[in-house]
Parts: structure tokens; C-alpha cells; sequence
């Protein structure tokens, strides 16, 4: 299979493909996530993915044109039910709530945040394509979420979130920030958003 072949093949869209086909790419993509939880994004090799989930390493390019294609959407898949769009109308506390459980699962596998940063850089147009339909899910899902400030507002702010969640995790994961800076900055964004949260009276 030509570069291209592969390309074309590993291109099309899961939701097109029969279901034994959709089993099978989200075994590899399983697979693949497993690995990461154990090992850092350069130490991966697609050969042991492959094994691991029971396909040749044929079989599991005709589904993902590279490495970097395959780890988009393990990135996509595991994000997946953390920015489910529920359509209700969430409280403050709730949103406080969803958005630190968020900050709380990349702390939980740094490696997934690793593996954004580094997609972002990506020349390969499959995984370009499910990195960007991973930007849209969580800022569509935080718009959602910000909805009680109207059409635009909610967007805007929806973007400033996200920027500040990826500024301060590349600031915890690869400098001398903390994932305590992170929580309390973006915090501090919902404070100017909503207010600061009143605490309650200390009882003499």
C-alpha cells in the first residue's frame, strides 16, 4: 500500500466503516491508550500497539496513517466523556466543579497532556484534523457551559479558559509551575467571571 493509499485509507471517518471495522479501530486505539498510562509518547512503539491489540502492524495502518494519527484520537477517545455535552444549564459551583475535575485528569496522566502538546506541531493532516475536532469538543463543551452569558460572551470565554488551562499545564508539566498554579488561576478566571465564591461565616 502506496503512502497515499494508506493516507486515504486511515482518513476515513469512523462512523463510515462497518462495525467490525469500528471494533477493531477502537481496540487499537484501547490498546494504545494503555500504553501511554505506562510509558511516555517517544518510548511508544506502534509494533507493540499493534500486538497488543491483536492486529498486524499492516492491519493497524490501513486504520491510522501514523503514529501521530493514532494518538489523536486516543487523545479525542479519552476526552471524550470528560467534555460530554450534557445541554443542561450547569451552576457556578457546577462548572467550578467540572472544570477542576478536568485540570484533575490531565495531573492524573500527564502523558496525555504531553502527547497534545506535541500533536499540536504535527505535519500529518489525519492527526491535524482529529486534534482540531478535539479543540472543538472542549471549547464547545465549555461554551455550553458558559451559556448564561449569552452568544459571544460564552465563546470568548470559553476560549479564554482553554488558553489558560494550556498555558499553566505546559507551565506545571514542563517548567517550574504546579498543578496547585493551575487549579488557582483558572479559579481566578471564574472569579472574574462569576464573582468570587462568598465563603461561609466562621461560628465564634
Amino acid at each position: 500500500m502506496t503512502q497515499q493509499a494508506s493516507t486515504t485509507a486511515a482518513a476515513t471517518l469512523s462512523s463510515e466503516l462497518p462495525a467490525w471495522q469500528q471494533a477493531r479501530r477502537l481496540r487499537i486505539i484501547k490498546a494504545a491508550n494503555a500504553a501511554l498510562k505506562e510509558q511516555e509518547y517517544e518510548q511508544i512503539q506502534i509494533r507493540d500497539v499493534a500486538q497488543d491489540a491483536g492486529v498486524a502492524l499492516g492491519t493497524l495502518y490501513r486504520y491510522f496513517s501514523s503514529k501521530e494519527h493514532l494518538y489523536a484520537a486516543v487523545l479525542l477517545d479519552w476526552a471524550a466523556p470528560a467534555y460530554a455535552r450534557s445541554g443542561e444549564d450547569l451552576s457556578e459551583h457546577q462548572i467550578r466543579a467540572k472544570m477542576n475535575a478536568v485540570i484533575s485528569s490531565f495531573e492524573r496522566r500527564q502523558h496525555f497532556f504531553q502527547v497534545h502538546v506535541i500533536l499540536q506541531s504535527s505535519a500529518d493532516t489525519n492527526a491535524k484534523a482529529l486534534l482540531g475536532q478535539f479543540f472543538t469538543v472542549c471549547q464547545n463543551t465549555l461554551a455550553d457551559d458558559f451559556a448564561r452569558l449569552g452568544p459571544g460572551a460564552a465563546e470568548d470565554a470559553a476560549i479564554m479558559l482553554w488558553s489558560i488551562i494550556n498555558t499553566a499545564l505546559t507551565s506545571a508539566v514542563y517548567h517550574d509551575g504546579t498543578m496547585e498554579d493551575v487549579h488557582r488561576l483558572c479559579n481566578r478566571f471564574m472569579d472574574f467571571i462569576f464573582g468570587p465564591v462568598e465563603q461561609a461565616p466562621v461560628e465564634n
